[in-house]
């Protein structure tokens, strides 16, 4: 009930005109769609946005129209037509899914309002007109920065590849991750491509059992003189044990994926319930509402991208995340809630001097060193540059592993 109240008072009437000092946004979320929890959270920041500006004393004032949608095609356009025949609104913000995205771009476009796409990370989006701009880091820079994580900080040499061949957001991640996994000098010891929505994950466990080292073992048996020291127990010629320094052959030290939400749940329950609890590295699918209880239970590390890291000690993330808490009774579970702070934030700084859809499309592309709770946020052309954020999962407990720019 108090979250109903809540978006009564922000959702204006459509087609209600804007009153003077008052600037109208609208936002367009999938809560009908399978990402409903997620785009909740986005929604969610959006709105403490809106009333942390109109409780700042400011003389503009930040009125929002919600509307929700389905992510299908048909939900997507009757979304963007109704904000678009609605009187008063100046730019929109919203979308965090990558096919709803694609369809909303080209009829905001073409309806001539500003839309700054919330989460959806297509490197595309941006190209598609002058209305069109996007706050989340994209694919190809994703997948790029994990690779360097991966080999950098996780220092993994070889690793399984679990992921999406189906044209998507998580398939171009796989792609550019691929590429400069291998060009580091990186070993893709096996690989699984996701070609339908339910996949047999058999051959992950076969694969794995194929590919699982060698069992440790004392039983080698290396004479070895150790040299006279400053002890006195220090015996030359004794006998002792070694293990071999490398493996015979190389070893799969972790997995990475890149696969829909529902696809990444499904695998990390099939490798605790088949007892192969491997690292695992995931992309910005696993920073989704219906992923934190499997990686909480999983027994190994998980890591994975996100879009802003609410255990910052930053002041302005843990006002964010108090306020967060405060107002909707619960801690933000996924990044997503500091984009849809930061796309509100964001255009009423745009539009805070002349707010006109003109002066927003005009005044995103100079922002530069945007303080927001992503980061420091600044625009080239109408793409934004903001970091990416590591999240660790170990024994039930989530932290910030670190920052990649």
């Amino acid at each position: 009930m108090r979250l109903l109240a809540f978006l009564l008072y922000f959702i204006c009437v459509a087609g209600s005109p804007a009153f003077a000092g008052e600037m109208v946004l609208g936002t367009l979320f999938e809560l009908k769609s399978s990402q409903g929890p997620t785009a909740q959270e986005a929604l969610n920041g959006a709105l403490l946005a809106v009333k942390k500006i109109n409780e700042s004393g400011k003389q503009i004032k930040i009125r929002l129209e919600v509307v929700s949608i389905s992510g299908d095609t048909t939900g997507v356009l009757n979304g963007v037509n109704k904000i678009s025949k609605s009187r008063g609104i100046i730019a929109t913000t919203g979308i965090i899914s990558e096919d709803a995205s694609l369809t909303a771009a080209p009829a905001f476009q073409a309806a001539n309002l500003p839309f700054l796409c919330t989460g959806a990370q297509s490197d595309s989006l941006s190209h598609t007109g002058s209305n069109i701009f996007t706050l989340a880091v994209p694919d190809i820079r994703t997948g790029q920065l994990l690779a360097e994580f991966a080999a950098n900080t996780m220092q993994t040499n070889n690793i399984m590849l679990i992921r999406s061949d189906l044209s998507d957001s998580a398939a171009r991640q796989a792609d550019s991750f691929a590429r400069r996994f291998k060009q580091n000098g990186g070993r893709i010891m096996a690989e699984m491509r996701i070609t339908e929505p339910d996949p047999d994950l058999s051959y992950v466990t076969r694969k794995l059992v194929e590919l699982a080292p060698v069992q440790a073992t004392n039983s080698t048996v290396i004479d070895g003189s150790l040299e006279t020291g400053n002890f006195a127990d220090n015996v030359a010629g004794m006998t002792i044990q070694k293990r071999e320094t490398e493996p015979a052959k190389p070893q799969i030290e972790g997995i990475v994926v890149f696969a829909p939400p529902s696809i990444a749940a499904k695998l990390l329950k099939h490798l605790k319930l088949s007892q192969q609890p491997y690292p695992v590295l995931g992309g910005t699918s696993f920073d989704t509402v219906s992923m934190q209880k499997e990686m909480r239970e999983y027994p190994a590390t998980v890591y994975h991208a996100s879009q802003a890291g609410m255990d910052r000690e930053a002041p302005l993330v843990r006002s964010f995340v108090e306020s967060y808490k405060n107002l909707f009774g619960s801690s933000p579970q996924t990044g997503y809630a500091a984009l849809g702070f930061d796309s509100i934030m964001l255009l009423a700084a745009a539009g805070k001097t002349t707010p006109t859809s003109a002066a927003i499309r005009k005044e995103l592309m100079r922002i530069e060193n945007f303080e927001g709770v992503c980061g420091k946020i600044s625009f080239q052309g109408r793409s934004a540059e903001k970091p990416l954020y590591i999240i660790r999962i170990g024994s039930g407990q989530k932290s910030l592993a670190t920052v990649l720019d």
